[in-house]
């Protein structure tokens, strides 16, 4: 399936034990996918891969690729330590279902350009799916250089794409040339909520959210704008993104997402030990406001 438009980048409900709530993880796929969203992104940042287990993760992405029936794309993400690591991971993964592997850079140690073309290239060669590579440099501390991408490129005939959650727009710029020989499909998303009509303005192929988990109708709605040629109405809907995006200024993200997420009737956190962050009363006033301002006419709240 062709990779593109708005990516919802999936929460995971979790029960009080930190493993998957399966029937709060059908609710979240439901909310998302009536609202039209074009792809699913499981076990990424938002996610919370980090602080599940690898059984909860491998169980996470099926359950997901599961509640999708096949109607959207779903990518999976692998994000590890070191190449043995992650091939163990990635092969366990691929297994699930998913139609695209996302892969992030090796984090914690520092990392070298070379080394990344040989992890990259050794872990999509032990799966049987695509793969897109994603390039975060704030959580792994190893940026991907576009020049690299256009090396693996040429050197994994399975890479499908990249997910860039980088604000420099130079570098994006970058990324796109590199990405633009070829003709054959390569999909560049960005990863910044704030840049979403920006990064499609530039000629990025979608845009990639963890904010799509609370509000997926405005940024379908941005997306059908933008197609649609109103670039007016576009930039009223990615303003309004950005003040919903405020709801993460509470309780460190984890906070605040977990507030969404009990307001929308999903689930009651989504956010794994030792990050589960309550928030006062003031600060989950501040979020409820936010979220009856831009959500009060879509918001479905699912029987449990």
């Amino acid at each position: 399936m062709a990779l593109g438009g708005i990516i919802c980048a999936l929460g995971t409900p979790l029960a009080h034990d930190d493993s998957v709530e399966e029937a709060g993880l059908h609710r979240l796929v439901r909310w998302v996918l009536e609202a039209g969203v074009h792809a699913l992104y499981a076990n990424g940042s938002m996610g919370g891969f980090a602080f599940l287990t690898d059984d909860e993760q491998v169980r996470s992405v099926g359950i997901i690729v599961s509640a999708a029936r096949g109607r959207v794309p779903v990518i999976a993400g692998v994000g590890e330590t070191g190449t043995a690591r992650a091939l163990r991971l990635a092969r366990r993964i691929a297994r699930e279902g998913p139609d695209y592997i996302a892969l992030l850079p090796p984090f914690y140690y520092l990392a070298r350009q070379e080394h990344l073309i040989a992890y990259f290239g050794e872990v999509a060669a032990a799966v049987s799916v695509p793969v897109i590579l994603y390039d975060n440099p704030a959580l792994t501390k190893n940026p991907i250089a576009p020049e690299t991408i256009a090396e693996l490129r040429r050197a994994i005939p399975t890479l499908a794409g990249i997910k860039v959650s980088d604000t420099d727009c130079i570098k994006l710029q970058a990324i796109l040339e590199a990405a633009r020989p070829g003709g054959d499909g390569f999909a560049v998303c960005a990863g910044s909520e704030h840049l979403a009509l920006t990064a499609l303005q530039m000629g990025c192929h979608g845009s990639v959210g963890g904010l799509y988990n609370v509000c997926p109708h405005l940024a379908v709605a941005l997306w059908e704008a933008f197609r649609g040629g109103d670039i007016e109405e576009a930039r009223r809907l990615q303003q309004d993104l950005i003040r919903v995006w405020e709801i993460f200024r509470y309780g460190a993200i984890w906070g605040a997402f977990d507030e969404a997420m009990r307001y929308l009737g999903i689930c009651e956190r989504a956010t794994g030990r030792p990050y589960v962050t309550p928030l006062d009363e003031a600060g989950r006033a501040a979020v409820r406001a936010i979220l009856e301002q831009h959500l009060a006419a879509h918001r479905k709240v699912t029987a449990r």
